[in-house]
């Protein structure tokens, strides 16, 4: 008569697949929370970083081509006013040839509200700018401009310091960037 064998598996081998397994999933799940905490902090480092970015490449595009800071300018119906926290300008329009548009001005003002930072433009006739509102940043914590002269109609140059603030669970992460932009051609407007 021939002896079966019956194979399986012992009470203890089944303790260590059971505890092996545990510990696998254990090692996966700590990866997992490693990797979300440290996605998280780059989304927030990255939309610090990029806002701020995002805000000071506006103001270049705005200061260096301007002829003057202004005192304040009327924005259909709202007045917005040269400040430490707000930025009015007046630039000359160009065309869509890339020509100065003669006695024809774009107007740009800088501001916030919250920690949402905003450029209005306002478009001359034939300019190729579009009038409107854009929304810069909503994560501005802080904003300041320094004017190199008390009367805006002789001010040369501007120093923007703006700091943008995420935060990511109990992390917060900062974007921080400070310029001194020069006007193009620094004049009073007719």
């Amino acid at each position: 008569m021939k002896n079966k064998i019956i194979s399986g598996f012992t009470l203890v081998e089944t303790f260590i697949v059971i505890g092996l397994s545990s510990i696998a999933l254990l090692a996966l799940a700590n990866l997992f929370f490693i990797f979300n905490s440290v996605y998280g902090d780059q989304q927030a480092f990255m939309a610090a970083a990029g806002s701020a970015s995002n805000a000071m490449n506006a103001f270049e595009a705005a200061v260096l081509p301007a002829d003057q800071v202004l005192a304040s300018h009327n924005f259909n119906g709202t007045t917005y006013s040269s400040s430490a926290t707000t930025l009015v300008l007046s630039l000359p329009a160009i065309s869509s040839s890339g020509d100065i548009i003669a006695s024809t001005y774009d107007y740009i003002a800088f501001y916030s509200s919250g920690t949402n930072f905003y450029r209005l433009t306002a478009a001359g006739a034939g300019s190729t700018r579009v009038s409107g509102t854009r929304l810069l940043s909503t994560t501005l914590y802080s904003l300041a401009f320094v004017y190199d002269n008390a009367d805006f109609t002789k001010v040369t140059n501007v120093a923007t310091d703006i700091v943008t603030q995420a935060q990511f669970k109990q992390q917060v992460v900062q974007g921080h960037l400070s310029e001194q932009l020069y006007l193009r051609n620094p004049q009073p407007l007719p």
